[in-house]
């Protein structure tokens, strides 16, 4: 469809698209040894690839929050909205399906959960409890969420990879159809805490959209960013940062860390107009669902199909042939700048031609 946009906030496109780019880096490397810092933590700690999910949910609740409030500002009625969310939230999980097809094409190893997946579920409920619960009643959502999945997560005692309390579930509940053997990183219980990520973005848009002094409002929202990080750090000694459990000091942490960046965003584009290197960011960011998908999709395609009489997939004939030279990290890097570069290419020239695809 065709969008001219009216009244966006370039800031919210731009940190979404900052969120899509970040994905591609790291999701599609051109082998697998990638630089440290743009792979996820094997398990207990962080790195900046650990950031970007959390983020992408933050500034989903947010702009969710704002899209909604226009349309109920207009007269629709909050039953036909909520029916839209849960038409969005079912393609979008019907897409991550795809996405884990081609993947993962073996039917056996179908893997069930995945981030599509995930953004397909919180949306919905955060849909749901912006149009049915006060603010003050999201709030305590979102901080029930993080101490009733802590409290599930430590009653075993064992946060290890295949002892802790959620990989038990998600082994149970989807047997073989998980990311690894042992866990997976956007199973079902840990997707609890994600949907309280996703809160904090709503959180954020109600106070932003209740300020009468922008800029007084998004002075407080880096302070409440701040706040959360240190509530993340703290918590940290008990529950300790991990992805792949979406643990609560990730939550507050990764959480914080958002709000900060969204801040910082609002403040350089919105109230001071200086955008003029965010653009790429924007490209991605008008068309966040698309990119995500069709470049998750081709990458996939190139890692299945393999080359006539080669044990090599078409993305391994390319990164050997066009960067054999280089050190195993820099040539995973060097393709993942290069397909990213592709993938804006092609977002580009939808942009150009103002085709914005929504569900």
């Amino acid at each position: 469809m065709t969008d001219k946009a009216p009244g966006r906030l370039l800031s919210l496109d731009v940190f979404r698209g900052m969120t899509i780019a970040g994905m591609i880096l790291v999701n599609c490397p051109g082998n697998d040894n990638p630089y440290p810092v743009l792979a996820h933590a094997e398990w207990d700690g962080w790195t900046f690839a650990d950031l970007i999910f959390p983020a992408f949910l933050v500034i989903m609740g947010f702009s969710l929050t704002l899209s909604m409030s226009r349309r109920l500002d207009k007269g629709d009625k909050p039953f036909d909205v909520l029916g839209q969310a849960f038409r969005r939230s079912t393609i979008i999980f019907l897409l991550g399906l795809i996405v884990s097809a081609v993947m993962i094409p073996t039917l056996g190893v179908f893997r069930i959960p995945g981030v599509l997946q995930r953004i397909a579920v919180c949306n919905f409920f955060c849909a749901f409890l912006y149009l049915r619960t006060k603010p003050r009643t999201q709030a305590f959502t979102a901080l029930a969420l993080i101490a009733v999945y802590s409290a599930l997560m430590m009653m075993p005692g064992d946060l290890s990879p295949s002892g802790n309390l959620a990989s038990q579930v998600d082994r149970y509940i989807f047997g073989d159809h998980i990311w690894a053997e042992t866990h997976d990183p956007e199973g079902l219980l840990s997707t609890l805490p994600a949907i309280a990520s996703s809160l904090l973005g709503v959180w954020a848009a109600g106070w932003v959209r209740a300020g009468v002094r922008p800029e007084k409002r998004n002075n407080e929202l880096f302070l409440a960013g701040a706040a959360l990080i240190a509530l993340g750090l703290i918590a940290s000694h008990w529950i300790p940062i991990n992805k792949n459990l979406w643990s609560g000091s990730f939550t507050l942490f990764t959480g914080g860390v958002a709000l900060c960046v969204l801040a910082f965003c609002r403040l350089v584009i919105d109230q001071l107009g200086f955008a003029a290197w965010s653009k790429p960011f924007e490209v991605f960011g008008r068309n966040a669902l698309a990119s995500y998908f069709l470049s998750e999709l081709f990458y996939g395609v190139q890692e299945f199909i393999h080359l006539p009489g080669r044990d090599e997939n078409i993305k391994e004939w390319i990164t050997a042939t066009i960067f054999g030279g280089l050190s195993e990290p820099n040539a995973a890097l060097a393709y993942a700048l290069c397909y990213l570069a592709f993938s804006l290419g092609v977002m580009s020239v939808l942009y150009r031609k103002k085709i914005f695809i929504k569900v």
